[in-house]
């Protein structure tokens, strides 16, 4: 487990494979009886928020701190969440899901524990 205080700051690689868990969460959960697992968010939203984080994204960007809204929290968190403990998605495309220098499983531990703490200073 990695531990995460103050800021959530992710690399360009780190972003990349974001997104791709994203996409990955949105085909294996494909009906939406099993997007309803997910926090009642809808394929469509996960996939919006996948391109979101593909347009922050800049070549000439190394690190983004801290550029994710509550709801986008919710969305990543619900992803992680039930992605890992119902399907195990990131091992099953891993390949797929690592860009370049990111191991992902290192990374959807540290975005997991800053939400739990997000959430937690907020109150939620």
């Amino acid at each position: 487990m990695v531990d995460t205080v103050g800021d959530l700051t992710l690399t360009y690689d780190e972003m990349a494979s974001l997104r791709s868990y994203l996409i990955a969460t949105v085909f294996e959960f494909s009906d939406s009886i099993e997007m309803g697992i997910l926090g009642m968010f809808q394929p469509n939203e996960i996939l919006s928020m996948a391109n979101k984080v593909y347009s922050f994204m800049r070549w000439d960007v190394k690190e983004y701190t801290n550029i994710f809204s509550d709801n986008d929290y919710k969305i990543i968190n619900s992803c992680i969440f039930h992605g890992e403990m119902a399907l195990g998605i990131y091992s099953t495309y891993k390949k797929y899901i690592d860009y370049d220098t990111c191991n992902f499983g290192i990374t959807k531990d540290k975005i997991y524990n800053y939400i739990l703490e997000y959430r937690k200073n907020a109150g939620c």
